[in-house]
Protein backbone atom coordinates (compact mmCIF):
# COMPACT_ATOMS: atom_id res chain seq x y z
CA UNK A 1 0.00 0.00 0.00
CA UNK A 2 2.89 2.51 0.84
CA UNK A 3 4.53 1.50 -2.80
CA UNK A 4 1.62 2.49 -4.08
CA UNK A 5 1.05 5.79 -2.26
CA UNK A 6 4.31 6.81 -2.86
CA UNK A 7 3.71 6.23 -6.90
CA UNK A 8 0.85 8.04 -6.78
CA UNK A 9 3.01 10.92 -5.05
CA UNK A 10 5.90 11.19 -7.50
CA UNK A 11 3.40 10.84 -10.24
CA UNK A 12 1.01 13.98 -9.27
CA UNK A 13 4.32 15.73 -8.68
CA UNK A 14 5.67 14.75 -12.46
CA UNK A 15 2.78 16.04 -13.48
CA UNK A 16 2.49 19.31 -11.76
CA UNK A 17 6.15 19.59 -12.97
CA UNK A 18 5.58 19.26 -16.18
CA UNK A 19 2.16 21.70 -16.45
CA UNK A 20 4.33 24.39 -14.45
CA UNK A 21 7.26 23.96 -16.98
CA UNK A 22 4.49 24.31 -20.07
CA UNK A 23 2.96 27.20 -18.33
CA UNK A 24 6.54 29.25 -17.67
CA UNK A 25 7.64 28.61 -21.69
CA UNK A 26 5.19 30.04 -23.70
CA UNK A 27 4.94 30.15 -27.55
CA UNK A 28 5.96 32.94 -29.15
CA UNK A 29 4.36 33.48 -33.02
CA UNK A 30 5.87 36.28 -35.16
CA UNK A 31 2.32 38.07 -35.26
CA UNK A 32 1.95 37.66 -31.84
CA UNK A 33 5.69 39.26 -30.96
CA UNK A 34 4.88 41.94 -33.22
CA UNK A 35 1.47 42.61 -31.81
CA UNK A 36 3.34 42.85 -28.16
CA UNK A 37 6.34 45.16 -29.94
CA UNK A 38 4.02 47.76 -31.27
CA UNK A 39 2.06 47.88 -27.93
CA UNK A 40 5.02 48.17 -25.65
CA UNK A 41 7.03 50.61 -27.88
CA UNK A 42 7.85 53.87 -26.11
CA UNK A 43 8.13 55.94 -29.24
CA UNK A 44 4.90 54.79 -30.85
CA UNK A 45 3.09 55.48 -27.30
CA UNK A 46 4.57 59.22 -27.21
CA UNK A 47 3.23 59.62 -31.49
CA UNK A 48 -0.49 58.67 -30.12
CA UNK A 49 -0.07 61.29 -27.57
CA UNK A 50 1.34 63.79 -30.14
CA UNK A 51 -1.92 62.79 -31.94
CA UNK A 52 -3.87 63.53 -29.02
CA UNK A 53 -2.55 67.40 -28.27
CA UNK A 54 -3.07 67.79 -32.10
CA UNK A 55 -6.84 66.71 -32.40
CA UNK A 56 -6.89 69.29 -29.52
CA UNK A 57 -5.33 72.09 -31.64
CA UNK A 58 -7.40 71.38 -34.88
CA UNK A 59 -10.47 71.71 -32.17
CA UNK A 60 -9.35 75.33 -30.92
CA UNK A 61 -8.59 76.47 -34.68
CA UNK A 62 -12.24 75.39 -35.55
CA UNK A 63 -13.26 77.05 -32.16
CA UNK A 64 -11.75 80.63 -33.42
CA UNK A 65 -14.28 80.66 -36.36
CA UNK A 66 -16.76 81.45 -33.45
CA UNK A 67 -17.47 83.99 -31.29
CA UNK A 68 -15.85 84.43 -27.96
CA UNK A 69 -17.92 85.59 -24.97
CA UNK A 70 -16.96 86.55 -21.38
CA UNK A 71 -18.37 87.70 -18.31
CA UNK A 72 -17.46 89.91 -15.87
CA UNK A 73 -18.60 90.74 -12.78
CA UNK A 74 -16.83 92.94 -9.63
CA UNK A 75 -17.01 95.46 -6.49
CA UNK A 76 -15.21 98.27 -5.33
CA UNK A 77 -15.26 100.09 -2.39
CA UNK A 78 -14.37 104.18 -2.51
CA UNK A 79 -13.41 106.86 0.11
CA UNK A 80 -13.46 110.16 -0.06
CA UNK A 81 -12.64 112.75 2.64
CA UNK A 82 -12.20 116.55 2.54
CA UNK A 83 -11.17 118.84 5.29
CA UNK A 84 -14.14 121.30 6.68
CA UNK A 85 -13.60 125.06 4.09
CA UNK A 86 -14.96 128.06 3.32
CA UNK A 87 -15.95 128.55 -0.24
CA UNK A 88 -17.39 131.98 -1.66
CA UNK A 89 -20.39 132.07 -3.92
CA UNK A 90 -21.03 135.69 -5.33
CA UNK A 91 -19.18 136.86 -2.23
CA UNK A 92 -21.00 135.21 0.28
CA UNK A 93 -18.80 132.30 2.18
CA UNK A 94 -20.67 129.39 2.89
CA UNK A 95 -19.19 126.93 5.53
CA UNK A 96 -18.33 123.42 3.68
CA UNK A 97 -18.40 120.88 6.77
CA UNK A 98 -15.63 117.75 6.83
CA UNK A 99 -16.59 114.84 4.62
CA UNK A 100 -15.81 111.46 4.86
CA UNK A 101 -18.05 109.17 2.27
CA UNK A 102 -17.76 106.02 1.40
CA UNK A 103 -19.48 104.78 -1.94
CA UNK A 104 -19.63 100.94 -3.21
CA UNK A 105 -19.80 100.18 -6.97
CA UNK A 106 -21.46 96.78 -8.72
CA UNK A 107 -20.59 96.07 -11.98
CA UNK A 108 -21.29 93.32 -14.31
CA UNK A 109 -21.15 93.26 -17.89
CA UNK A 110 -21.07 91.05 -21.01
CA UNK A 111 -18.26 91.26 -23.47
CA UNK A 112 -18.26 89.55 -26.67
CA UNK A 113 -15.64 89.81 -30.32
CA UNK A 114 -15.33 87.94 -33.07
CA UNK A 115 -13.13 87.73 -36.42
CA UNK A 116 -15.65 88.73 -39.32
CA UNK A 117 -12.48 88.57 -42.18
CA UNK A 118 -9.05 88.44 -42.31
CA UNK A 119 -8.64 86.77 -45.88
CA UNK A 120 -10.53 83.75 -45.01
CA UNK A 121 -6.88 82.82 -42.82
CA UNK A 122 -8.65 81.76 -40.12
CA UNK A 123 -10.17 78.71 -42.02
CA UNK A 124 -6.97 78.50 -43.62
CA UNK A 125 -5.47 77.59 -40.46
CA UNK A 126 -8.08 74.80 -39.60
CA UNK A 127 -6.27 73.35 -42.99
CA UNK A 128 -2.72 73.76 -41.51
CA UNK A 129 -3.62 71.92 -38.20
CA UNK A 130 -5.44 68.91 -40.28
CA UNK A 131 -2.30 68.49 -42.28
CA UNK A 132 -0.67 68.63 -38.79
CA UNK A 133 -2.42 65.83 -37.71
CA UNK A 134 -2.15 63.82 -41.02
CA UNK A 135 1.98 64.67 -40.58
CA UNK A 136 1.64 63.02 -36.92
CA UNK A 137 -0.84 60.18 -38.20
CA UNK A 138 2.04 59.43 -41.15
CA UNK A 139 4.79 59.31 -38.60
CA UNK A 140 2.55 56.59 -36.24
CA UNK A 141 2.30 54.68 -39.24
CA UNK A 142 6.09 54.61 -40.00
CA UNK A 143 7.02 54.46 -36.80
CA UNK A 144 4.54 50.98 -36.04
CA UNK A 145 5.75 50.05 -40.00
CA UNK A 146 9.90 50.24 -38.71
CA UNK A 147 8.91 48.41 -35.99
CA UNK A 148 7.34 45.90 -38.13
CA UNK A 149 10.39 45.23 -39.86
CA UNK A 150 12.85 45.40 -36.99
CA UNK A 151 10.57 42.05 -35.66
CA UNK A 152 10.97 40.12 -38.51
CA UNK A 153 14.76 40.76 -38.83
CA UNK A 154 15.31 39.17 -34.70
CA UNK A 155 12.17 36.55 -35.27
CA UNK A 156 14.19 35.20 -38.37
CA UNK A 157 17.08 35.63 -36.67
CA UNK A 158 15.73 33.14 -34.17
CA UNK A 159 14.57 30.75 -36.21
CA UNK A 160 17.96 30.30 -38.05
CA UNK A 161 20.22 30.08 -35.01
CA UNK A 162 17.38 27.59 -34.00
CA UNK A 163 18.26 24.87 -36.90
CA UNK A 164 21.61 25.97 -36.58
CA UNK A 165 21.57 24.40 -33.06
CA UNK A 166 19.83 21.32 -34.59
CA UNK A 167 22.67 20.70 -37.22
CA UNK A 168 25.35 21.28 -35.11
CA UNK A 169 23.54 18.16 -32.55
CA UNK A 170 23.09 16.20 -35.33
CA UNK A 171 26.74 16.45 -36.10
CA UNK A 172 27.55 16.03 -32.80
CA UNK A 173 25.51 12.77 -32.70
CA UNK A 174 27.19 11.56 -35.82
CA UNK A 175 30.49 12.37 -34.42
CA UNK A 176 29.61 10.23 -31.19
CA UNK A 177 28.20 7.43 -33.27
CA UNK A 178 31.73 7.27 -35.39
CA UNK A 179 33.72 7.14 -31.70
CA UNK A 180 31.84 4.17 -30.87
CA UNK A 181 32.53 2.58 -33.91
CA UNK A 182 36.42 3.21 -33.60
CA UNK A 183 36.36 1.79 -30.15
CA UNK A 184 34.98 -1.04 -31.66
CA UNK A 185 37.08 -1.08 -34.37
CA UNK A 186 39.96 -0.66 -31.84
CA UNK A 187 38.62 -4.27 -30.01
CA UNK A 188 39.06 -6.08 -32.76
CA UNK A 189 42.85 -4.88 -33.71
CA UNK A 190 41.53 -2.96 -36.65
CA UNK A 191 42.76 0.89 -35.38
CA UNK A 192 44.87 2.13 -32.70
CA UNK A 193 44.15 4.11 -29.67
CA UNK A 194 45.18 7.27 -31.43
CA UNK A 195 42.24 7.18 -33.86
CA UNK A 196 40.28 6.97 -30.03
CA UNK A 197 41.96 9.91 -29.10
CA UNK A 198 41.56 11.81 -32.24
CA UNK A 199 37.87 11.26 -32.35
CA UNK A 200 37.06 11.96 -28.51
CA UNK A 201 39.11 15.38 -29.62
CA UNK A 202 36.52 15.61 -32.88
CA UNK A 203 33.76 15.03 -30.58
CA UNK A 204 34.79 17.96 -28.11
CA UNK A 205 34.97 20.22 -30.98
CA UNK A 206 31.31 19.36 -31.97
CA UNK A 207 30.17 19.82 -28.30
CA UNK A 208 31.71 23.37 -28.39
CA UNK A 209 29.81 24.31 -31.41
CA UNK A 210 26.66 23.20 -30.05
CA UNK A 211 27.01 25.25 -26.85
CA UNK A 212 28.25 27.87 -29.03
CA UNK A 213 25.16 28.06 -31.30
CA UNK A 214 23.54 27.30 -28.08
CA UNK A 215 24.57 30.68 -26.50
CA UNK A 216 23.80 32.69 -30.31
CA UNK A 217 20.50 31.44 -30.04
CA UNK A 218 19.90 32.36 -26.58
CA UNK A 219 21.46 35.76 -27.27
CA UNK A 220 19.18 35.82 -30.15
CA UNK A 221 16.15 35.14 -27.59
CA UNK A 222 16.99 38.34 -25.85
CA UNK A 223 17.42 40.43 -28.48
CA UNK A 224 13.59 39.76 -29.08
CA UNK A 225 12.81 40.22 -25.94
CA UNK A 226 14.66 43.90 -26.45
CA UNK A 227 12.85 44.45 -29.50
CA UNK A 228 9.28 43.78 -27.85
CA UNK A 229 10.46 45.94 -24.61
CA UNK A 230 9.11 43.38 -22.35
CA UNK A 231 10.41 41.63 -19.44
CA UNK A 232 13.56 39.87 -19.85
CA UNK A 233 13.40 36.69 -18.00
CA UNK A 234 10.83 35.58 -20.12
CA UNK A 235 11.25 32.54 -20.88
CA UNK A 236 9.94 31.44 -24.59
CA UNK A 237 9.85 29.24 -27.80
CA UNK A 238 9.10 30.81 -31.18
CA UNK A 239 6.97 29.23 -33.80
CA UNK A 240 7.52 28.86 -37.87
CA UNK A 241 4.41 26.81 -38.51
CA UNK A 242 3.37 30.11 -40.76
CA UNK A 243 6.67 30.85 -42.38
CA UNK A 244 7.89 28.63 -45.19
CA UNK A 245 11.34 27.91 -44.78
CA UNK A 246 11.74 24.74 -47.05
CA UNK A 247 11.43 26.74 -50.24
CA UNK A 248 11.46 24.96 -53.58
CA UNK A 249 13.90 25.79 -56.90
CA UNK A 250 10.65 26.61 -58.49
CA UNK A 251 9.10 29.15 -55.73
CA UNK A 252 12.76 30.51 -55.15
CA UNK A 253 12.22 31.78 -58.77
CA UNK A 254 9.06 32.29 -58.41
CA UNK A 255 9.76 35.46 -55.58
CA UNK A 256 12.85 36.52 -57.96
CA UNK A 257 10.43 36.98 -61.25
CA UNK A 258 7.38 38.73 -58.69
CA UNK A 259 10.23 41.49 -58.34
CA UNK A 260 12.20 41.56 -61.24
CA UNK A 261 10.34 44.76 -62.69
CA UNK A 262 12.41 47.20 -60.25
CA UNK A 263 10.60 50.61 -62.04
CA UNK A 264 7.22 49.01 -61.06
CA UNK A 265 8.24 48.19 -57.65
CA UNK A 266 9.87 52.23 -57.33
CA UNK A 267 6.02 53.56 -58.17
CA UNK A 268 4.54 51.18 -56.01
CA UNK A 269 6.81 52.49 -53.15
CA UNK A 270 6.21 55.69 -54.15
CA UNK A 271 2.63 55.04 -53.04
CA UNK A 272 3.23 53.00 -50.17
CA UNK A 273 6.03 54.36 -48.31
CA UNK A 274 5.27 56.35 -45.15
CA UNK A 275 8.43 57.88 -45.74
CA UNK A 276 7.49 59.21 -49.28
CA UNK A 277 4.12 60.03 -47.81
CA UNK A 278 5.68 62.37 -44.87
CA UNK A 279 7.80 64.02 -47.18
CA UNK A 280 4.72 65.05 -49.61
CA UNK A 281 2.59 66.34 -46.06
CA UNK A 282 5.80 68.25 -45.35
CA UNK A 283 5.56 70.56 -48.80
CA UNK A 284 1.37 70.44 -48.04
CA UNK A 285 2.11 71.84 -44.19
CA UNK A 286 4.34 74.40 -45.80
CA UNK A 287 2.22 75.30 -48.87
CA UNK A 288 -0.44 75.91 -46.84
CA UNK A 289 1.79 78.38 -44.24
CA UNK A 290 2.19 80.34 -47.30
CA UNK A 291 -1.03 80.66 -48.08
CA UNK A 292 -1.38 81.65 -44.58
CA UNK A 293 1.44 84.37 -44.67
CA UNK A 294 0.11 85.74 -47.93
CA UNK A 295 -3.40 86.36 -46.41
CA UNK A 296 -1.81 88.06 -43.52
CA UNK A 297 0.44 90.51 -45.28
CA UNK A 298 -2.64 91.50 -48.17
CA UNK A 299 -5.67 91.54 -46.37
CA UNK A 300 -7.33 93.38 -43.50
CA UNK A 301 -8.73 92.18 -40.68
CA UNK A 302 -12.34 93.12 -39.80
CA UNK A 303 -13.83 92.50 -36.14
CA UNK A 304 -17.26 92.93 -34.19
CA UNK A 305 -17.24 93.61 -30.61
CA UNK A 306 -20.44 94.01 -28.15
CA UNK A 307 -20.30 94.58 -24.45
CA UNK A 308 -22.91 95.14 -22.15
CA UNK A 309 -22.79 96.42 -18.40
CA UNK A 310 -24.38 97.46 -15.63
CA UNK A 311 -23.21 99.21 -12.81
CA UNK A 312 -24.77 100.97 -9.23
CA UNK A 313 -23.62 101.75 -5.59
CA UNK A 314 -26.20 99.50 -4.47
CA UNK A 315 -26.46 96.01 -5.76
CA UNK A 316 -30.59 96.38 -5.48
CA UNK A 317 -29.84 98.94 -8.39
CA UNK A 318 -28.28 97.28 -10.24
CA UNK A 319 -30.21 97.44 -12.92
CA UNK A 320 -31.17 100.95 -12.76
CA UNK A 321 -28.04 101.77 -14.60
CA UNK A 322 -27.31 100.03 -18.04
CA UNK A 323 -24.99 100.50 -21.09
CA UNK A 324 -24.35 98.68 -24.30
CA UNK A 325 -22.00 99.43 -27.00
CA UNK A 326 -21.01 97.07 -29.99
CA UNK A 327 -19.16 98.42 -33.25
CA UNK A 328 -16.35 97.26 -36.10
CA UNK A 329 -12.42 97.45 -36.04
CA UNK A 330 -10.74 97.42 -39.11
CA UNK A 331 -6.79 97.03 -39.06
CA UNK A 332 -4.37 96.63 -41.68
CA UNK A 333 -0.39 95.88 -41.65
CA UNK A 334 0.95 98.81 -43.55
CA UNK A 335 4.46 98.58 -42.23
CA UNK A 336 6.10 96.11 -39.42
CA UNK A 337 9.85 96.36 -40.22
CA UNK A 338 9.36 93.57 -43.62
CA UNK A 339 8.56 90.52 -40.70
CA UNK A 340 5.32 89.21 -42.68
CA UNK A 341 7.06 89.19 -46.32
CA UNK A 342 10.29 87.97 -44.88
CA UNK A 343 8.16 85.08 -43.10
CA UNK A 344 6.26 84.58 -46.30
CA UNK A 345 9.46 84.50 -48.21
CA UNK A 346 10.91 81.64 -45.83
CA UNK A 347 8.43 79.33 -45.90
CA UNK A 348 8.59 79.87 -50.18
CA UNK A 349 12.37 78.48 -49.55
CA UNK A 350 11.46 75.43 -47.32
CA UNK A 351 9.11 74.55 -50.15
CA UNK A 352 11.34 74.51 -52.72
CA UNK A 353 13.55 72.74 -50.47
CA UNK A 354 11.38 70.23 -49.16
CA UNK A 355 10.97 69.70 -52.99
CA UNK A 356 14.51 68.72 -53.61
CA UNK A 357 14.92 66.65 -50.65
CA UNK A 358 11.87 64.74 -51.99
CA UNK A 359 13.69 63.93 -55.45
CA UNK A 360 16.85 62.90 -53.60
CA UNK A 361 14.42 60.72 -51.75
CA UNK A 362 12.98 59.28 -54.98
CA UNK A 363 16.63 58.37 -56.06
CA UNK A 364 17.41 56.52 -52.56
CA UNK A 365 13.95 54.47 -52.56
CA UNK A 366 15.13 53.55 -56.44
CA UNK A 367 18.37 52.53 -54.79
CA UNK A 368 17.15 50.62 -51.93
CA UNK A 369 15.08 48.77 -54.36
CA UNK A 370 17.93 47.59 -56.81
CA UNK A 371 20.24 46.94 -54.90
CA UNK A 372 17.78 44.59 -52.45
CA UNK A 373 16.61 42.70 -55.69
CA UNK A 374 20.91 41.72 -56.09
CA UNK A 375 20.34 40.78 -52.61
CA UNK A 376 17.69 38.57 -53.67
CA UNK A 377 19.40 37.24 -56.76
CA UNK A 378 22.95 36.53 -54.75
CA UNK A 379 20.91 34.40 -51.99
CA UNK A 380 19.14 32.60 -55.02
CA UNK A 381 22.57 31.85 -56.50
CA UNK A 382 24.26 30.60 -53.42
CA UNK A 383 21.53 28.20 -52.59
CA UNK A 384 21.51 26.52 -55.78
CA UNK A 385 25.04 26.27 -55.56
CA UNK A 386 25.06 25.44 -51.51
CA UNK A 387 22.24 22.69 -52.52
CA UNK A 388 24.37 21.28 -55.32
CA UNK A 389 27.90 21.09 -53.20
CA UNK A 390 25.33 19.86 -50.41
CA UNK A 391 24.81 16.60 -52.41
CA UNK A 392 28.45 15.94 -53.29
CA UNK A 393 29.83 16.49 -50.02
CA UNK A 394 27.09 13.67 -48.49
CA UNK A 395 28.86 11.33 -51.13
CA UNK A 396 32.05 12.27 -50.19
CA UNK A 397 30.96 11.52 -46.32
CA UNK A 398 29.47 8.12 -46.91
CA UNK A 399 32.41 7.36 -49.00
CA UNK A 400 35.34 8.39 -46.71
CA UNK A 401 33.17 6.81 -43.62
CA UNK A 402 33.06 3.35 -45.93
CA UNK A 403 36.88 3.66 -47.28
CA UNK A 404 37.34 4.60 -43.31
CA UNK A 405 35.78 0.96 -42.65
CA UNK A 406 37.63 -1.30 -44.44
CA UNK A 407 40.67 0.40 -44.23
CA UNK A 408 41.07 2.20 -47.65
CA UNK A 409 40.99 5.87 -46.24
CA UNK A 410 42.12 7.36 -42.95
CA UNK A 411 39.92 8.76 -39.92
CA UNK A 412 40.96 12.46 -41.36
CA UNK A 413 39.57 12.15 -44.61
CA UNK A 414 36.04 10.76 -42.75
CA UNK A 415 36.43 13.85 -40.54
CA UNK A 416 37.48 16.43 -42.84
CA UNK A 417 33.96 15.19 -44.90
CA UNK A 418 31.53 15.47 -41.43
CA UNK A 419 33.00 18.66 -40.71
CA UNK A 420 32.80 19.81 -44.84
CA UNK A 421 29.23 18.77 -44.60
CA UNK A 422 27.95 20.14 -41.47
CA UNK A 423 29.74 23.78 -42.57
CA UNK A 424 27.71 23.48 -45.83
CA UNK A 425 24.51 22.32 -44.17
CA UNK A 426 24.67 25.64 -41.72
CA UNK A 427 25.71 28.07 -45.00
CA UNK A 428 22.26 26.71 -46.58
CA UNK A 429 20.17 27.77 -43.48
CA UNK A 430 22.28 30.54 -43.59
CA UNK A 431 21.26 31.27 -47.00
CA UNK A 432 17.88 30.26 -46.95
CA UNK A 433 16.78 32.51 -44.04
CA UNK A 434 18.87 35.42 -46.23
CA UNK A 435 16.86 35.37 -49.01
CA UNK A 436 13.62 35.29 -46.58
CA UNK A 437 15.38 38.33 -45.09
CA UNK A 438 16.08 39.52 -48.50
CA UNK A 439 12.27 38.95 -49.90
CA UNK A 440 11.90 40.77 -46.42
CA UNK A 441 14.11 44.03 -46.94
CA UNK A 442 12.83 44.30 -50.49
CA UNK A 443 9.18 44.47 -49.01
CA UNK A 444 9.96 47.22 -46.72
CA UNK A 445 11.57 49.11 -49.42
CA UNK A 446 8.53 48.97 -51.52
CA UNK A 447 6.36 49.38 -48.76
CA UNK A 448 4.49 46.62 -48.95
CA UNK A 449 5.49 44.85 -45.84
CA UNK A 450 2.46 43.12 -44.27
Amino acid sequence: MKKILILFSCTILIAISDYSNSKAQETIDLNEAVNIAVKNNTNISTLEKSLEIQRLSTNSAKGNLYPDLSLTAGWGRNNTYSDGTVVFQNGVPIQVPEQDSWINNFGVGVNSSVTLFNGFSNLTQIDLSEENETSVILQLDKQRYDLVFNINNVYFDILKKEKIVTVNEENLNDSKLQLDRIKEFMDVGKVTMTDVYRQDVQVAQNELAVERSKNEYRKSKVDLLLAMNTDMSTEFAVSDKNIKTDLSQSELQGVLSRNSNTEALLNKALANRYDYKLSEQGIRINETQYKIDQKNLYFPVISAYGNYNLNASNISDILGSRSFNFGLNLSYPIFQGFSMSNKMQSTEIQIKQKQDEIQLLKQQIRSEIKKSYIDLETQFKQIEILERNIVSAEQDKLLSDENYRVGLGTLLDAQTAATKLNTLRIDLINAYYDFLLAEKRLQYYVGDLK
